[in-house]
């Protein structure tokens, strides 16, 4: 579990801190100081221990969620209004939602631009502008309510939680006439999401988790359903009227990516990544005539998920088969991150099938030459719903 491992650590942090407070005391006459930080740290550590018990000994099936679930925001006034010009209807709320985006799609859109220029633009604005435009962040709000989860949020404040990336996506595409739908998944906890239809392909669009820093790194722009399905959030997309999304024509990391020899050259390409001043990179790797994309797709992840993951430098972003089934596609940002517990593993013994053939010792190698060594605790485990 990543608390047990982070209380490790803090404990740790803890303990040096008794020993440079010990240290102080010879220095300059303060034990009593000393001794109530002591304290202090004494019961600190046993909270944590207590806190590191508990969840250790959570299942998934003793999780319940309780919540209450947002409601998607009804943009059809905003857009009447944006597109008639007559916002003499709209309520306070709504008429600075509409001001807001009318000044948002005059400073970044263009009439020349196609849809997909449109579609990349208003990503990175929204990106932005709820992380980083600290001068434009409200302090105090004059609103008792929270408005996060809504496209209000977005511009009175900056501040937006999944389901207000969602709906705020949603607007500008309404605006821009780009076909665009919300996804709102529950089953796990909440998460909102979009898909959007770019010259005739659908696509999955998730702000949220794009796991850039200072810029994007596009992780969920346009990607496929086998992307999202490898996720913690499913949505149901069984029934006739569910939208697909097959295409991988418009994917970020499909178009940018950097094809590899293999996966073992990924540990070099990576420490030439730390010597650069990009934020991220996208490689490939060819599907073996014979292979099941699906599967070297899964692979990849994992290899993503379990030996990329250990490096503080980087954070693992998404492997996507494209559609012709021939190329697996994956991408890595550059960005201080803590060292993350490996939950799932994968086994040397339980190779699966169809997939390419994957020489660990070898790789292993390619990394501590390249990036140092893994962690202690590292090892293999096979994703179990993988083989399904």
């Amino acid at each position: 579990m990543r608390v047990k491992k982070y209380t490790t650590r803090i404990i740790s942090a803890l303990a040096a801190m008794t020993i440079c407070c010990s240290c102080s005391d010879k220095a300059v006459d303060n034990s009593s100081e000393i001794a109530a930080l002591e304290k202090k740290i004494d019961k600190l550590t046993a909270k944590i221990e207590s806190l590191s018990d508990n969840v250790n000994n959570l299942s998934d099936d003793e999780i319940e969620y309780d919540y209450d679930i947002h409601e998607i925001y009804d943009d059809t006034a905003v857009i009447k209004a944006y597109k008639s010009g007559d916002s003499s209807e709209l309520n306070d709320k709504d008429l600075f939602i509409y001001k807001g985006l009318k000044g948002a799609i005059n400073e970044i859109i263009d009439e020349d631009m196609s849809d997909y220029e449109k579609e990349k633009a208003v990503y990175d604005y929204i990106f932005l502008n709820t992380r980083f435009d600290e001068s434009s962040l409200n302090a105090i709000t004059d609103s008792d309510s929270d408005d996060s989860a809504s496209p209000y949020g977005f511009f009175h404040d900056h501040s937006v939680i999944c389901v207000g990336d969602a709906t705020t996506f949603k607007l500008f595409m309404d605006a821009l006439d780009i076909e665009c739908t919300v996804v709102h998944s529950t089953e796990n906890g909440e998460h909102a999401w979009n898909q959007v239809n770019i010259d005739g392909d659908w696509y999955h669009v998730d702000i949220m988790m794009d796991y850039g820093d200072k810029e994007a790194a596009y992780a969920y722009f346009n990607v496929p359903d086998s992307v999202k399905e490898l996720g913690d959030y499913p949505w149901d997309h069984s029934d006739e009227s569910d939208i697909k999304c097959t295409s991988t024509k418009l994917c970020y990391i499909c178009n940018n990516a950097e094809r590899l020899d293999d996966i073992y050259q990924l540990p070099q390409k990576l420490s030439e990544f730390t010597d650069s001043d990009n934020t991220a990179v996208y490689y490939c790797i060819d599907v073996p005539v014979g292979a099941d994309a699906a599967v070297v797709q899964k692979q990849v992840q994992s290899v993503l998920s379990t030996m990329v993951s250990q490096y503080d430098e980087f954070i693992p972003l998404n492997a996507v088969a494209d559609e012709n089934r021939k190329r697996v596609c994956f991408g890595v940002s550059a960005f201080d991150v803590e060292e993350d517990d490996l939950d799932d593993f994968y086994d040397e013994d339980n190779e699966p099938e169809n997939g390419i053939e994957i020489d660990f010792e070898k790789l292993e190698e390619n990394f501590t030459e390249y990036l140092g060594e893994l962690y202690d605790d590292y090892s293999f485990e096979y994703y179990d719903e993988y083989d399904e």
